[in-house]
């Protein structure tokens, strides 16, 4: 599994790692991602990302297909590629097997969609931050804080969801455990007093996660009491953090290229 953002990975799962030769995330994170092409491979996928962005035509965009891969040794490896566009605009996912383009298809295909959609269809609300930065919600977060649109949300503070004391300590919470580990917050489940749109306040029960990428988080809502609330919520932060962690195929998580 490999997220990137623009032509850089911001994240890989360690089938990555075994299957083209390294030895650490950190290898490849940070790195643009046709490190992991052939030549012929890396052209051709910058210029079908392209155009899907320019045009939408979805050339290679959720149809699997036989690609060259290139190890760390340099050697190749016969893989089919699926991407996917992700919630975030700009960002996508890919997975790859080894497997030929027909035994591939229907697999590829149906994780792709439960990858993207998993967020989405989630009856609680769910927050996507790059620090304290909403990068995608999900439908019931309109529905419960009175938005009629993602493009309300996304790009915003996370505070614009809290009334004002929540928000102050939010923050610092925050910035206490990207500075210093302390989880004071993280992975705690809550009881918070949101903001809705109106200026109203909904009570709510808030547990955050770091995601596989640096400085990124996700936050599950729940109307439901702090008690009531923890071992739905530790339970589905797990399962969301670890998802694609525990795919066995590579799966490639990209903005732009």
């Amino acid at each position: 599994v490999i997220m990137m953002r623009g032509h850089t990975i911001t994240s890989v799962n360690h089938a990555t790692l075994e299957t083209f030769g390294y030895e650490s995330k950190s290898e490849l994170e940070g790195q643009g991602v046709t490190v992991l092409m052939q030549t012929p491979e890396a052209s051709k996928h910058s210029s079908f990302v392209d155009r899907f962005e320019r045009t939408g035509e979805r050339r290679i965009i959720g149809k699997p297909r036989v690609v060259t891969g290139k190890r760390k040794d340099g050697s190749s490896v016969s893989l089919t590629l699926s991407v996917s566009p992700c919630a975030a605009p700009g960002e996508y996912i890919g997975i790859l097997y080894r497997r030929t383009e027909a035994e591939a298809r229907a697999k590829a295909e149906t994780e792709l969609r439960d990858v993207s959609t998993a967020l989405e269809t989630l009856a609680e609300p769910v927050i996507m931050m790059r620090g304290h930065t909403i990068t995608s919600v999900n439908h019931a977060t309109l529905e419960t804080f009175g938005y009629e649109s993602k493009s309300e949300l996304e790009g915003q503070g996370v505070t614009v969801l809290m009334q004002t004391p929540e928000a102050s300590k939010h923050s610092s919470f925050v910035d206490r455990f990207e500075r210093t580990g302390e989880r004071r917050i993280i992975g705690k489940p809550r009881v918070v007093t949101g903001k809705r749109k109106d200026g109203s306040s909904v009570s709510l029960t808030l547990s955050v996660s770091p995601c596989a990428a640096p400085g990124e988080y996700i936050g599950i809502l729940y109307r439901r009491t702090e008690a009531e609330a923890r071992a739905k919520a530790e339970t589905e932060l797990r399962d969301v953090s670890t998802a694609l962690e525990t795919l066995a195929e590579p799966v490639i998580m990209m903005r732009g290229h």
